[in-house]
Formats: C-alpha cells, structure tokens, sequence
C-alpha cells in the first residue's frame, strides 16, 4: 500500500488516499474544508442581541387597573438614587402620579428608593420623597383633565427602565380601577388562555 498524499490549498484542504490493497487502480479523492480556521471566518460585525433594561414592573397595576393610556416621562433624581436605583433598591407597586393643579407637571409619589449603602448620611436622600417627572406642558394638563372630577381614575407607573442613554424613565399609564366583578373575569380569561397553551403544547408534542 502506498502512502497518503496530502496537499494543502488556499481554499481547501485535498486528501488524495491510493488504497490498492483494496482496489487496485483507484484513487479516492474527497474536498474537506476545515471549519475551525481563520480562513473560513465570516466576515461582518455580530448582532447584538437585545438587553433588557427593565429595573422593576409594577406586577398589581395590571391586576388592579384597567390600562386607557400609557405615556414615557423622565424623572428628576440625585446622584444617591441613581446608584440606590442601579443596586435594585426600587419598588414602585403603591407609587402614583398626581398631576399639578395649574397642569403644568406632575409629580410621582410613594415610590420607595431605598439608600446607598456607601454614601454618608449627610450626602442620602429621603426614601419615599416626591419626585417631578419630566412630561410636556401638553400632557401635564391632558391628564388633570383625564383625572380631574372623574372618580375611579388614577394615574399608576407601570415600570421603570434605563433607555438606550441610559437614563432612567417611567412608563406611566392612565388606569381605571377594577372591581371585584371584572377581577374575576380576568382569572377566568388568565385561565383559559393558560389551558389553551397547554392544550396546544402537548398536541405539538403527540
């Protein structure tokens, strides 16, 4: 039996085997491409895949509320709460947003930010203090509008987040309040959706 031959190309790798132990005569030739090497790298920049930058969802708004509309706004924070917020120490289920009473702002209330740990005291701020949230004069005054002499409406945040500048914003939304009737509705839809899944799921499966 003669011995291999290998050739190394540019492009490809050609392995020229000669078995004439088995067939006399006859050559076998096979193209292998390497697929761990330099060579054969792709070209072009990866796609990023997309972070989520949600820091907190208010979960008891959804269940509490019924959703009319929802709006982004900024807020107004010190450099303690910034950090407090990047530490995760932000709750905003009982927070609510009441608008000014010329409609010029609002201003979100009881949210609860807890305090920087390697801050000194005289450098913390107050916990569950009122916040101005960055809105339009516009819709300033569309929600005290919405809101004002309209019993059962409320404005809630629903979650807070960091934009692509990595800024913290608030997603607040315009709610009217669930009673007791509608809430039961929702689990037996909630239910019937899950059922609906799971049916679908396992005959996937079969």
């Amino acid at each position: 039996m003669r011995p291999a031959v290998f050739i190394f190309s540019a492009v490809v790798l050609v392995v020229v085997v000669s078995v004439d132990s088995f067939v006399p005569g006859i050559t076998f030739e096979r193209a292998i491409r390497p697929s761990n090497t330099r060579l054969f790298k792709k070209s072009g920049k990866k796609k990023k895949k997309p972070s989520d930058n949600t820091i907190c969802v208010n979960r008891a708004a959804r269940r509490n509320y019924e959703v009319i509309s929802k709006l982004e706004a900024g807020v107004s924070l010190t450099g303690t709460e910034v950090k407090s917020i990047r530490d995760g120490k932000m709750n905003i289920r009982d927070g609510f947003v009441r608008p000014s009473k010329d409609g010029r702002g609002c201003t979100l209330y009881n949210v609860h930010i807890g305090k920087h740990s390697m801050s000194a005291e005289y450098f913390q701020h107050e916990e569950r203090r009122p916040r101005p949230l960055l809105v339009h004069k516009e819709e300033a005054r569309k929600l005290l509008q919405q809101t004002e002499g309209n019993p059962g409406m409320t404005i809630v945040p629903l979650k807070a987040y960091f934009n692509d500048r990595n800024m913290v914003k608030f997603e607040i939304a315009l709610c009217k309040g669930k009673d007791g009737r509608d809430k039961r509705q929702d689990i037996k839809n909630r239910e019937a959706k899950r059922e609906t899944q799971r049916m679908v799921k396992n005959f996937r499966v079969m």
